[in-house]
């Protein structure tokens, strides 16, 4: 019986390509989340590829890169051509998928292509899975928080909807439950990444301990909350403050002024890293104690996706600080501190609590380490993918 093909279709970048390319507008977190649900899938006995436009904001430069093919982590990328020229680049990009998908259409077995977020560039390559008879499917990731109204962006948004909606055959799968409110697609089913399980931590709670802030950094992830925080921290001086070091990964419009604020060397200390290489970002990950996930509760955010840093925090056995947002509670239960209002004042007192409370901080930190395991072990998630995306008739024996 010929095994099971399984296309991911998106914008993953290994860093070597990124670097290579001069992408600077990529998703660390997406790629990641990728290539990770590509590989659990692939022990399942899923032939599964990555297809990735391998593109970025383009600089002008007119410097092109022809498609290539790598591995990572064991996944195979097939990477489009890119170059870095106006309107030509777009271009590229748009048509470049067609010859890939046509020459896939000989692999044997049944094939699934999974469209990740509704995005204009993917219509040609999604066409033309429906035109030879893939299985396609949607990765919702993000809800649009912009599709009412009679703006260009608001119609685009309702327009895609719209088409996806009516060419993805084989239902959808989603960042949290929430966004099923937003498709029609049916069945389906939430996935919130796979957790790569690491021993726990010798000595957990230090003289002084990292908090880890990253991803985007921006007012809409928490960013001027954090930075209110920390300045009402230093004005007051509280002596527990001198046990904690904050360390800041990723971009974002409030990326300068925690800059700003780690000039000050006055507790707690700030140090910002920005867009690291995943071997510095599996570094910091090692020394990080709490993990911050901050998008606010009241915000666009708050049920339109899953900050999935927070299966990377609890899986390493970091304590993740987290506002109660989407399918958080859900998925950690009591393995988490919850923010439970968007107040800078209550986010001090989570901190105080945390520092002041080594012992119990930690026990909630291996709580959600064993949560993160039972809902998405590479194993657990793998064995839902294949069901999902390969269902079997009633009757029949896998």
């Amino acid at each position: 019986m010929n095994r099971h093909r399984f296309f991911f279709v998106c914008n993953a970048f290994d860093d070597r390509t990124r670097t290579e390319r001069g992408i600077v507008t990529d998703s660390p977190a997406a790629s990641r989340k990728i290539f990770k649900l590509s590989g659990a899938l692939r022990k399942t006995g899923v032939r599964a590829t990555v297809i990735s436009m391998g593109r970025g904001k383009q600089n002008g430069s007119r410097a092109y890169f022809p498609g290539k093919i790598a591995r990572v982590d064991g996944v195979p990328v097939i990477y489009l051509p890119f170059i870095h020229f106006p309107v030509l680049s777009e271009l590229l990009s748009l048509l470049a998928f067609l010859p890939v998908i046509w020459r896939l259409r000989r692999k044997p077995g049944k094939k699934t292509a999974l469209f990740y977020n509704r995005l204009s560039a993917y219509l040609p390559a999604l066409w033309l899975s429906r035109l030879l008879n893939f299985n396609t499917a949607l990765d919702l990731e993000d809800g649009a928080t912009t599709v009412q109204g009679m703006s260009l962006q608001a119609l685009k948004a309702r327009l895609l909807q719209r088409v996806f909606d009516a060419c993805c055959t084989g239902g959808a799968l989603l960042a949290c439950d929430a966004l099923a409110d937003t498709t029609s697609l049916r069945p389906v089913q939430s996935c919130y990444g796979t957790a790569d399980i690491a021993l726990p931590k010798e000595e957990w709670m230090t003289a002084s301990s990292t908090f880890l802030f990253g991803g985007t950094v921006s007012a809409d992830t928490g960013g001027l909350m954090l930075i209110s925080a920390i300045k009402k921290i230093r004005a007051t001086a509280p002596p527990w403050a001198s046990r904690m070091c904050i360390e800041v990964t990723g971009k974002g419009d409030c990326l300068e002024l925690l800059k700003e604020l780690s000039h000050d060397e006055t507790a707690p200390t700030v140090t910002v890293h920005g867009r690291t290489t995943d071997m510095q970002y599996r570094q910091i990950l090692e020394r990080a104690r709490v993990g911050l996930a901050l998008k606010p509760n009241e915000g666009a955010l708050a049920n339109t996706t899953f900050p999935s840093k927070v299966i990377e925090f609890a899986s390493n056995d970091i304590l993740v600080l987290s506002t109660d947002i989407s399918d958080v509670r859900k998925v950690l239960g009591d393995g988490a501190v919850y923010l439970e209002r968007d107040d800078a004042d209550l986010l001090i007192e989570k901190f105080r609590w945390i520092v002041e409370n080594g012992p119990a901080a930690r026990s909630i930190s291996l709580v959600g380490m064993k949560a993160a395991e039972a809902v998405c072990s590479e194993e657990n998630v793998g064995r839902m993918l294949n069901a999902f995306l390969f269902p079997q008739p009633p009757g029949s024996i896998a």
